[in-house]
């Protein structure tokens, strides 16, 4: 049904469409996620600095655009397209976002990033399910990622200005001489250099291993002019992580390879807020124990969460509010802050605890079910590529996600392709999957 799995009453509709169609509909909406609207953004424009709560016009058209070829796809595959997604924890999620948009404190801005968070997992299960098989799908990201890397290295040729960050930047100055490329800032760039690397070694290991490893090259060289030492640390951590998940079967292994991990950062970084004694350990060891200051806006989201702990601010609509709105009563960088730089206490300041628990169980525990009757149905062969690029795009994205606001991002490229990992997992879970389909 999707990325080379067959099955549902849609397998026979989908010889219809040539490949040509399939390709370019599937180049063109990753194309679009993975460059936005505002490539090569100049950081020293008043308007950029500004609030954007009013929306890009070219990212709406955009936007609206891939709803509507999204919306003709899934009328195209049918509603067994769809079928395997109505589980539970998806669901649950879904209706949760909406009663977080029905008691949001800015109820238009809540309502508008809904739409666009609809547009975006449309575009998501628009991708899964057009690839023929997991070599075509491979071809189509693998050739995607491999544009947008010539186009960041173009940047740094052409308009080096805009493809970095320069001492004239209106934010953060500092960090003038870190590459960016299409991107609008650093960290989001080393998150897109990181996961290019996984989506890399995923093609080579599809067959194109020339334009596979060149790929996986030129974004860990790029990776490392970011400066992004989040995406710096986490990229060698998750492929050593998701190798060790390899090396024994037992379902209790890999929960303790993949989840212990993400446990202990978390403990470690949002722990340090919530309790003095884990803050003091940190202190003692690290060298940089305020994870740049991130100590700060975290205590600030918890101290917010407290205050609407069941229904959140309102999808997407706390930082527009006491941000943009002028209304932070904190004296430091807080003021200057668009989101909680951690995307569990986000989703929790924006959604409440109950958005918070839905997330984990979505995005955290879901996925990992569904790869273990994965490879349930596998017995002894392990995890095939395409279930490792899902696996690697998944932990990754839930590391840096909590350093970063990911979850829930709709313009975000990482949360695009974290939820193309795991509702790829979610398609893939007991299904057979084709390498190569005939044509």
């Amino acid at each position: 049904m999707t990325t080379g799995i067959a099955t549902g009453s849609g397998a026979a509709l989908r010889r219809d469409l040539p490949d040509a169609a399939r390709i370019g509909i599937m180049g063109a909406i990753l194309l679009f996620v993975l460059i936005g609207a505002d490539p090569f953004l100049d950081g020293t424009a008043a308007e950029n600095a500004a609030s954007r709560a009013g929306g890009n016009v070219v990212n709406q058209v955009l936007f609206l655009g891939m709803g509507a070829v999204s919306l003709a796809v899934l009328a195209w595959r049918g509603r067994a397209a769809l079928r395997p997604l109505a589980t539970l924890p998806i669901l649950a999620m879904l209706g949760w976002i909406c009663v977080s948009t029905a008691f949001s404190i800015e109820p238009a801005v809540s309502a508008r990033r809904l739409i666009s968070l609809f547009i975006l997992f449309g575009g998501v299960v628009s991708v899964l399910v057009l690839a023929r098989d997991a070599r075509q799908f491979a071809g189509v990201l693998g050739g995607s990622v491999l544009i947008v890397l010539v186009l960041c290295y173009l940047g740094l040729v052409f308009v080096p200005e805009r493809a970095m960050h320069t001492a004239l930047d209106l934010i953060e100055p500092e960090h003038a001489g870190s590459w960016r490329g299409v991107y609008a800032h650093k960290n989001g760039a080393g998150a897109a250099m990181g996961m290019f690397i996984i989506i890399g070694l995923f093609w080579a290991g599809m067959g194109q291993r020339l334009l596979g490893w060149a790929v996986v090259v030129l974004a860990g060289v790029f990776l490392a002019f970011t400066n992004s030492k989040t995406s710096l640390a986490m990229t060698p951590a998750v492929l050593g992580l998701t190798w060790a998940c390899t090396l024994f079967p037992s379902r209790h292994w890999h929960r303790l390879v993949l989840l212990g991990p993400l446990a202990l950062i978390l403990v470690a970084t949002v722990g340090s807020v919530l309790s003095p004694a884990i803050a003091s350990v940190i202190a003692s060891l690290a060298t940089d124990p305020t994870y740049t200051g991130r100590t700060e806006i975290w205590a600030f989201a918890v101290d917010n969460i407290a205050k609407k702990p069941v229904t959140g601010f309102g999808y997407g609509a706390f930082w527009e509010s006491v941000y943009y709105g002028g209304g932070a009563d904190a004296t430091t960088w807080v003021n200057r802050a668009t989101d909680a730089h951690d995307g569990y206490l986000n989703t929790a300041l924006e959604s409440g605890l109950p958005g918070l628990a839905f997330t984990v169980w979505w995005l955290v525990l879901a996925p990992l079910a569904d790869l273990e009757t994965r490879l349930r149905a596998r017995g002894t062969r392990g995890i095939d590529p395409l279930a490792m690029l899902f696996l690697r795009m998944w932990l990754f994205t839930l590391m840096v996600a909590v350093f970063e606001s990911v979850f829930y991002q709709a313009t975000n490229a990482l949360f695009f392709l974290l939820a193309v990992a795991v509702l790829g997992l979610r398609f893939s879970a007991g299904a057979r999957v084709i390498g190569a389909a005939p044509r």
